[in-house]
Parts: structure tokens; sequence; C-alpha cells
């Protein structure tokens, strides 16, 4: 019972971290930058790098339920993968070029960031892309096994991961388009990578709150409001 409410705490934590995780970058910086990613160049890193490592380190240490007959991976061999690709994202900043703002930490090196460094920038895609990828199929195809639960919760998981992959695919789309017109789509969609990561961020962050039971929380504590407010 204790690993079951340890679980479940741990799949709301992802949650409500995913959730704050876009809004605290933009309080912080008070600037719409052009990713999630270049806020590590701001007062925002703060809240990206602590947020970012919480999630790899969550993961790592999620159990999740054994491989079941005809499954291909285990619970835990996609989120330690997961956890590890995002700890990367962290480790391997993007590059700190057309940010559509103002960065901070541009004339001198800061921690591990860089400029234009190609092929450090291909490692901070190519794990963030990773990362959105599992914790979608998380959603879709892992979060969904549980014969106990309604038609309707397992609608939300599959419709979550969907969303995830959509987003992550509409970016990739879109990096292919610049790359073979030599256009930017921000000049048409400013920060549309923000917008998209923000979108894939929430789906997966829903998905885990619901596997959290969070719903059943917020039933719990409306029957003790209800109470107290009948005494």
């Amino acid at each position: 019972m204790e690993d079951k409410k340890s679980m479940y705490s741990l799949r709301k934590t992802i949650g409500i971290l995913g959730l704050a995780l876009p809004m605290l970058l933009l309080v912080s910086h008070q600037q719409l930058l052009s990713s999630m990613s270049h806020y590590y160049y701001t007062a925002g890193g703060v809240f990206f790098i602590l947020i970012l490592s919480a999630f790899g380190l969550i993961l790592i240490n999620y159990r999740g339920y054994p491989k079941q007959e005809g499954e291909s991976y285990s619970d835990r061999l996609i989120t330690t993968v997961a956890g590890i690709c995002i700890l990367i994202t962290v480790l391997v900043p993007t590059k700190s070029e057309n940010p559509l703002g103002s960065l901070f930490f541009t004339d001198t090196p800061y921690l591990f960031g860089h400029e234009s460094n190609g092929f450090l920038g291909a490692i901070h895609l190519l794990s963030a892309a990773l990362f959105f990828m599992l914790l979608g199929y998380m959603s879709f195809s892992k979060f969904v096994l549980n014969h106990n639960a309604s038609a309707s919760r397992n609608r939300l998981f599959k419709r979550c991961g969907i969303i995830v992959w959509g987003s992550i695919g509409m970016l990739v789309a879109i990096f292919v388009l610049e790359t073979i017109l030599g256009i930017n789509f921000d000049d048409i969609i400013p920060a549309y990578t923000f917008w998209l990561e923000w979108v894939a961020v929430y789906a997966f962050a829903v998905a885990w709150l619901v596997k959290g039971r969070i719903d059943k929380d917020i039933q719990d504590v409306m029957k003790k409001f209800t109470v107290f407010a009948e005494q």
C-alpha cells in the first residue's frame, strides 16, 4: 500500500512540476523566448534546471508496474531512459542564438552554455525529443493497462499521448521545412517552439496527474470542506 502511495505521489509531483514550468519561466524572465530551453540563459534558468533535473531523478527512480506478458518494455526501462534524456537536455543546453528576446550570461560562459555549437545543439534537441516521445508512449501505451480503470480515463491517457507526439511531430516538421526553404517560422508565428513545447508539457502533466489520482485527492478535500462547512 505504501509503495502505491509513493508511486501516486511521484506521478503527481511530475504533473505539478510540468504545469508550473512554463509559467515560472515566463514570470521569472517576463519575456517570451523562442523556446523553453532558451530560458537556461535567463533568471528563469534556475527553474528550468531544477524542474528538468527533478523530472530526471524522479523518472530514473520511478518503478512503475512490472512488465506484463506481451509487453516489449517495462515501465522502469522507459522512464529510466526518459530520465537520462532529460538530464542530458539540462547538461547540454541549447544554442543561445535567435532567442527572440534578451538573454543573460552570454558574455561569459555560463555553466555549459554555448553560442552556436551545432553538435551540442543537436544532442540537446535529440535528447529533449526522445524524452517527450517516451513520455507520450507512457501515456498512450502504459497508463491504459490498468483493467480496472474507466474507459474515459484511458481515452484521456491516449489523447494526452497523441497530443505530446503531435506537438513534437509538428516541431520536427517545421524544423525540416525551415532547413529546406531557408526561412524562419518565428517570423510567421513568434516563439512557435515555446508554444508547442507548452502544449506537450501540459499534455503529459495532465496524464501523470490523473494517473496519480489527483481527482481522488480533490474529491477528498471537497468532502472534508463540506463536512467542515456543515458543522
